[in-house]
C-alpha cells in the first residue's frame, strides 16, 4: 500500500473521549471495569428471543440519553451520551462558536435499526410501520446528533461493518490533513435489535460460553451494544484554546482484504497491510510499537490469522510485544468496537497500564503472542490498534504519548494531477454511459409508474426512475450465487469503468488500488428479505448467507473482492452527497500518495424502505436508482501503464455551505467562475448555483431520471465528462451542513 511521507501532515491531538457501555456511562467507568476484570456480558433480555439460540450479550439497560436529545432510537441515544462526554472532556460543550466549527463523523453497522425495524416487518403483520424506514438511513442519527449539540461543521456518516469506528478516525485524520476540517468529533455506535441479533446469530460466530481471545478453548464472540466517541483536532487549535491532549493520532489507514464477506484473508493479510500502512503514515517502523490493542474477537479463524498478521509485520519481535483484546471482557461492540479500542489505547498510554484480556486461560500454540492476562504496568510511548469487519474491511491507527516531532519533507510538495481513466454508468436513462449521456442531452424524462418494488401500504403508484435489468456478464462480472439490486448496479458500473480504464483484477492487486463508495441506503431489500424470513418462519429457517448482504457496505466489499482492491477503502452513507464525499476522499488520498489508483462508485437502488421513508417525509419528488463508477488515477501511475485519460479532476470542495464548497473547489482547481461551461446540481443545489454562478447553464439530471440518492455526485461527474462541450464543468451537490463541489475537465 503506497503511503506518503507525513511531513505535511498536521499533528493531531485526541482531546476528548466518551463512552456508553454495559458497564455504565463514562470513560472512567469503562476503564475501571476493565482493570478489575469485570465482564460486561449478561442475559440477552432486550426482547423475546423467539427461539434464537444465542442468549448472552453485552446489554445496556435503563439508559437515559442526555437531556434534550429526543431522537427516540436507542442506538443514537447511546451515541448522544458518548458525544456529550467527549465534547465536555474536550472543553467544548459550553463553547457554541467552537461547536459550530466542529465536524461530525458517525460510524455504525446498523444505524438506528432498533427504531427502523418495524419497516422490515412484512406488511399485514403486527408491528409493521412503513414510516419507520427513515430510521434505517445512516444520515438520520448524524442529523440528530449535530442538531442536539450545535455542530455546524461537516456531517458525514460511514459504515464499514465492525471496522467503522476505526475507519472514522482515519477519515477524520484525512479531512484534517487535507485542510477540509480542523476539528472532528467521531462516534461509533450500535444497538442490539431483533434484526441485528437474529442475523448475527445466524452466522454462527457467537459462543454460548465466554469470549476467549487467543485462548485454546475459544469458540466465538459475543456482541455488545453501546457507543464510543473521540474529539480529534489540529494541535495548533488545541494549543490555542488551552486544551490538554490525551494522546496523539500519528498514523492511520483503511483497506480491504479483497478475500471474503465473512472469513479473514490467509495470514490476516489485510490486517498486516493496514497496520504497516498506519506505521508508514506515522513515519515509524514496527520497532517503535510498545503495545498492540488487537481486534481479538475470540473466534478460531480471526484470532489465528490476526496472530499471523502480527508475526508477518513484526517478525521475531511479535512474541514479545504485549497484546490485549478488550472483547474478552467487554464483548464485540460492532460499529463502536474500533472507537472504544482507540479510547482504551489512549488510556493505556496515559496511565502506562494495559488492561487484561479476559478469559484467556489456556495459551494456544497458534497464537504465540504475549497476551496480557492481568493489568500490566509498562512505560508506553506508542500503541497500535487494529480493527476488522465483515466484507473484508480493515483499519488501523497509531497513537503516541508524545507529540510527534516534525520531519523534513523528502520530496516535492507539489501533488500530482488526478486523472479519470474509466467510467461506467447505469441509470433509468440508459444501461451504459453513452445511452445515459445521450438521453440526458435529449432531455426526455425516464420517469414512469413504479413496477420493480411493491408498496402494499400505499394506494398510489409513484413515479420513479427504474433501471432496466443489467447484464453483469457483459460488464465483466463473474456469476454470483446472490446479489440484490443495489449490488448488481454497483458491480455493473464498476465493471464498465475498469474495462474502459484497461485494468483487470491482476493489474489492480499489483497496484494496491483502493475502492470507495457512496450510498444513501446500502442494501435494504436484502434486509427486508432476511427479516421477513425470521418473522414468518422463525430463526431456524432464515438464510444465513443473506445477512452479510444486508450491510450498508455490501456492494463496495463485493467489488473489492471481485477486482482485488486492497488499498484505501471507504463507504460513505450520507444522502445525496455520499458519492461526492467519497470522490473528495479519493482525490485527497491520491494526491497524498496513499495509492496510485482509487475507484469510486455511487449506487442506490429503489426499495420499499427508501420509498416509504420519502413518502412519510412528505417529499413528492420522484426517486430514481443509478450507479456511476469512476476510476481515479494519479497522473504518473496512469502514464506508467499507458492509460488514456478521459478527464481531469481539477479541484474539490467539501464544506458546510454551498458557497464555501464552491469557492474551495474553484480555488483548488485554479479556475474562475466565468469559464465554467455548466454546473450539474441536485434540486437542493439549484438556488445556490443560480446565485453563485449567474449566467452558467444549470443542469439538473434528476428531473429526467429521478433523485439518484447516494449516487448523485458520481452520476453528475460522469455526465459532465460525457458532454460534448469544452471547458471545465462544476458538480454541486447540497444537503444540510454538507456540500460537495467538484471541478472536472475533459481530457
Amino acid at each position: 500500500m503506497m503511503m506518503t511521507d507525513s511531513a505535511s501532515q498536521p499533528a493531531l491531538a485526541i482531546t476528548g473521549m466518551g463512552a456508553v457501555t454495559p458497564y455504565g456511562d463514562g470513560v472512567d467507568t469503562l476503564w475501571s471495569a476493565l482493570l478489575r476484570g469485570d465482564s460486561a456480558i449478561s442475559a440477552m433480555d432486550l426482547f423475546d428471543l423467539g427461539g434464537i439460540a444465542c442468549t448472552r450479550a453485552g446489554v445496556i439497560r435503563n439508559y437515559m440519553p442526555p437531556p434534550g436529545f429526543t431522537h427516540g432510537a436507542r442506538a443514537s441515544g447511546f451515541a448522544a451520551g458518548a458525544c456529550r462526554e467527549a465534547l465536555a472532556h474536550a472543553g467544548l460543550l459550553d463553547d457554541p462558536a467552537a461547536l459550530a466549527a466542529t465536524a461530525l463523523i458517525t460510524a455504525s453497522n446498523f444505524a438506528d435499526i432498533d427504531a427502523g425495524e418495524p419497516v422490515l416487518i412484512p406488511a399485514g403483520r403486527a408491528g409493521h410501520q412503513p414510516a419507520a424506514g427513515a430510521h434505517c438511513a445512516h444520515a438520520a442519527p448524524a442529523d440528530a446528533l449535530a442538531e442536539a449539540f450545535g455542530l455546524g461543521g461537516l456531517r458525514i456518516a460511514l459504515s464499514l461493518s465492525c471496522a467503522s469506528g476505526a475507519a472514522a478516525a482515519a477519515t477524520a485524520a484525512n479531512l484534517i490533513a487535507a485542510g477540509r476540517a480542523q476539528r472532528v468529533l467521531i462516534v461509533g455506535y450500535d444497538a442490539l435489535s431483533r434484526f441485528a441479533w437474529s442475523g448475527l446469530c445466524s452466522l454462527r460466530t457467537m459462543t454460548k460460553d465466554a469470549v476467549r481471545p487467543f485462548d485454546a478453548a475459544r469458540s466465538g464472540t459475543i456482541f455488545t451494544e453501546g457507543a464510543a466517541a473521540l474529539v480529534i483536532e489540529q494541535a495548533d487549535l488545541c494549543t490555542a484554546r488551552g486544551a490538554q491532549p490525551l494522546a496523539w493520532l500519528c498514523g492511520w489507514a483503511s483497506g480491504n482484504n479483497g478475500h471474503h464477506m465473512t472469513a479473514p484473508a490467509p495470514r490476516g493479510a489485510g490486517s498486516t497491510a493496514v497496520m504497516r500502512a498506519a506505521l508508514t503514515c506515522a513515519g515509524l517502523t514496527p520497532d517503535a510499537v510498545d503495545h498492540i490493542n488487537a481486534h481479538g474477537t475470540g473466534t478460531k479463524p480471526n484470532d489465528s490469522t490476526e496472530t499471523q498478521a502480527i508475526e508477518d509485520l513484526f517478525g521475531p519481535r511479535a512474541a514479545t510485544i504485549p497484546v490485549t483484546s478488550v472483547k474478552g471482557l467487554l464483548g464485540h461492540m460492532l460499529g463502536a468496537a474500533g472507537a472504544v479500542e482507540l479510547i482504551v489505547s489512549a488510556l493505556s498510554l496515559k496511565h502506562g497500564l494495559i488492561p487484561p484480556t479476559g478469559n484467556r486461560d489456556t495459551p494456544d500454540p497458534e497464537c504465540a503472542l504475549d497476551i496480557v492476562t492481568a493489568p500490566r504496568t509498562l512505560p508506553l510511548e506508542c500503541v497500535l490498534s487494529n480493527s476488522a469487519g465483515f466484507g473484508g474491511c480493515n483499519a488501523a491507527a497509531v497513537l503516541t504519548r508524545q507529540r510527534p516531532a516534525p520531519r523534513p519533507p523528502v520530496r516535492s510538495p507539489q501533488p500530482p494531477p488526478v486523472l479519470i481513466t474509466g467510467l461506467g454508468v447505469v441509470s433509468a436513462l440508459g444501461l451504459d454511459a453513452e445511452e445515459t449521456a445521450s438521453a440526458c442531452a435529449e432531455g426526455e424524462p425516464a420517469l414512469f409508474p413504479l413496477t420493480c418494488v411493491a408498496l402494499p401500504d400505499r394506494a398510489d403508484t409513484p413515479l420513479a426512475g427504474e433501471v432496466p435489468d443489467v447484464d453483469l456478464a457483459a460488464c465483466g462480472v463473474a456469476p454470483k450465487a446472490y446479489l440484490d439490486r443495489a449490488s448488481q448496479l454497483f458491480l455493473a458500473a464498476c465493471g464498465m469503468a475498469f474495462r474502459q480504464a484497461g485494468v483487470t483484477a491482476d493489474t489492480l492487486t499489483g497496484m494496491q488500488a483502493g475502492i470507495m463508495a457512496g450510498t444513501a441506503w446500502g442494501c435494504p431489500a436484502t434486509a427486508e428479505t432476511f427479516f421477513a424470513d425470521y418473522i414468518l418462519k422463525g430463526p431456524r429457517l432464515v438464510k444465513p448467507f443473506l445477512f452479510p448482504h444486508a450491510y450498508a457496505n455490501t456492494a463496495v466489499s463485493l467489488a473489492a473482492m471481485e477486482w482485488a482492491l486492497k488499498g484505501p477503502h471507504e463507504n460513505v452513507v450520507t444522502r445525496a452527497t455520499a458519492a461526492g464525499i467519497a470522490l473528495v476522499e479519493a482525490f485527497d488520498q491520491l494526491r497524498a500518495g496513499r495509492a496510485p489508483l482509487i475507484a469510486v462508485c455511487g449506487a442506490d437502488a429503489l426499495s420499499a424502505v427508501a420509498l416509504n421513508a420519502r413518502h412519510a417525509a412528505g417529499d413528492p419528488a420522484p426517486m430514481g436508482e443509478a450507479a456511476a463508477a469512476l476510476v481515479l488515477e494519479r497522473e504518473d501511475a496512469a502514464a506508467a501503464r499507458g492509460a488514456r485519460p478521459l478527464g481531469r479532476l481539477l479541484g474539490c470542495g467539501l464544506a458546510p455551505t454551498p458557497e464555501h464548497a464552491l469557492h474551495a473547489a474553484l480555488s483548488q482547481a485554479g479556475v474562475s467562475r466565468d469559464v465554467l461551461r455548466a454546473v450539474y446540481v441536485n434540486a437542493a443545489a439549484r438556488a445556490a448555483a443560480e446565485a453563485g454562478l449567474p449566467g452558467t447553464p444549470v443542469i439538473e439530471p434528476e428531473r429526467l431520471c429521478g433523485d439518484a440518492q447516494g449516487a448523485t455526485s458520481a452520476l453528475h461527474l460522469a455526465l459532465a465528462l460525457l458532454a460534448s462541450d469544452e471547458g471545465p464543468a462544476l458538480i454541486l451537490t447540497v444537503e444540510p451542513d454538507t456540500c460537495v463541489a467538484l471541478v472536472v475537465e475533459r481530457a
